[in-house]
């Protein structure tokens, strides 16, 4: 395959978004004086109405204004809990800011691949202080030429009108020569169908799906997924 550009997703493609996500919770819930167990009771249900949420906006059925104004207050009514989920939201913001997780073997592959002489973009769904710091912190951010994150586009994954700006700014793109990559499938791998273009699915924690979107290829590890372009 003659990939010359390879868009990137960041968050559990190169950045552990996920791991910081339940560290940046768990203080979260600490300071509410939430016990042991109830920080991982409101972590599964947390994670269960957000994902709902997530799901709903890349659907394009609410806003991301939604999501933040809502799923801390949904948390702590699922919870019995009586509590000011606008505050959880402002506290969790502020944890995240703070928590930069780079998955391991990230940095060395996207510097090969850029000494090889790929052309690396970041396209995310991401809120855009966040990820803006994280790649800055992480030094990630020196191997992308541009970086283009839902907020400041207004337009998001899986939405084609996501891809068309991005190609915009970068004539020489072209269907053939860029591909997808990320591990999300409703949004990465179904903007990359919806788009015309090929995706690669980063699938690290080997799940299984045979229902639509279909990605071109699946990479379990770096190094399978260099295999594949």
């Amino acid at each position: 395959m003659a990939y010359q550009y390879l868009i990137f997703d960041l968050d559990d493609t190169l950045l552990d978004f996920k791991g910081g996500e339940v560290a940046g919770l768990k203080n979260v819930f600490a300071q509410q004086g939430f016990n042991a167990p109830l920080q991982e009771k409101a972590l599964s249900e947390y994670t269960k109405i957000n994902r709902g949420l997530w799901s709903s906006f890349e659907k394009g059925e609410i806003s991301k204004q939604t999501i933040h104004q809502t799923r801390f207050d949904k948390l702590l009514n699922t919870l019995g809990i009586a509590g000011d989920g606008s505050e959880l939201e402002r506290q969790y913001r502020e944890e995240l800011n703070h928590n930069y997780r780079v998955i391991d073997g990230a940095e060395p592959f996207l510097a090969d691949l850029q000494q090889a002489g790929y052309h690396l973009i970041a396209g995310t769904n991401g809120e855009a202080q966040t990820q803006h710091l994280r790649l800055a912190h992480t030094g990630l951010d020196q191997y992308f030429e541009h970086v283009y994150i839902s907020d400041e586009m207004g337009v998001a994954k899986p939405d084609p009108a996501f891809y068309q700006e991005i190609f915009a700014e970068n004539p020489d793109m072209t269907k053939d020569n860029t591909v997808m990559i990320g591990d999300g499938l409703a949004s990465d791998i179904q903007g990359g169908v919806n788009f015309g273009i090929d995706t690669i699915w980063v699938n690290f924690n080997q799940r299984n799906t045979t229902e639509p979107p279909m990605p071109t290829a699946v990479a379990q590890s770096y190094s399978e997924l260099k295999q594949k372009l």
